[in-house]
């Protein structure tokens, strides 16, 4: 059963420039609330109530809010905005059991609980949706499958992509190097590939990835 999840909030946010020069990414409005809000939504639908976030110093605005909202997370810092793998590796600690983690930029509604329905001890239970705009997708990968097991990664190709909601098993967080870098995550997760069962689930429903600016515009003037 998955109760984890971990939703990393530590980086720069370069890519939604001038609007985070301000306000965190997660804290943006999307619709009536920001990012964070929706997914923690999301989240919790799941029936995951073990949330944690990974945060550094200069996003203390997003625990405040989340505080403020009487939403209770669990905090680690990461030291430098290293990449994904190195806030991943901030939170190995806290891990207990299967996680789920969790980019506020990429919103489904109900895709947490989709994911969550299929996963089955895989050692790696990834998502995907068909976008309909590949454009303000940037750096979503696809996958080489059969059936809904995932051979490897091939790029930004077609329109299914890989979507920002996964879970993995626990020892996947053990195999992350000290100090990972921001382009080392598509290399740790091709090694992770070599040994063990790795399917997708594809999403039902509109996706929508406001992590770059032009994107952003996109779907919240939609």
């Amino acid at each position: 059963m998955v109760t984890t999840c971990i939703i990393p909030c530590a980086g720069l946010g370069t890519r939604l420039r001038p609007l985070t020069r301000v306000v965190a990414k997660e804290l943006l409005p999307y619709g009536d609330r920001p990012l964070i809000e929706h997914l923690w939504e999301e989240v919790w639908d799941a029936g995951i109530r073990r949330i944690i976030v990974v945060l550094r110093r200069g996003k203390e605005m997003v625990q405040q809010h989340l505080e403020a909202a009487g939403l209770n997370a669990l905090y680690v810092q990461q030291e430098n905005p290293l990449g994904l793998a190195d806030a991943l590796l901030a939170a190995r600690p806290l891990i207990q059991g299967p996680c789920l983690v969790a980019l506020p930029d990429q919103q489904l509604v109900g895709a947490s609980s989709q994911l969550v329905k299929h996963y089955q001890d895989q050692q790696t239970l990834f998502s995907q949706v068909k976008v309909d705009h590949p454009e303000f997708f940037p750096g979503a990968t696809a996958f080489a499958t059969e059936g809904n097991v995932v051979r490897g990664l091939i790029g930004e190709k077609g329109l299914w992509r890989g979507f920002g909601r996964t879970i993995y098993a626990p020892e996947f967080f053990d195999r992350i190097p000290p100090a990972s870098q921001e382009g080392d995550f598509a290399v740790i997760i091709r090694r992770w590939l070599e040994h063990g069962t790795h399917q997708v689930v594809s999403l039902e429903g509109i996706p929508a990835d406001l992590g770059i600016l032009a994107g952003y515009l996109h779907y919240t003037r939609s």
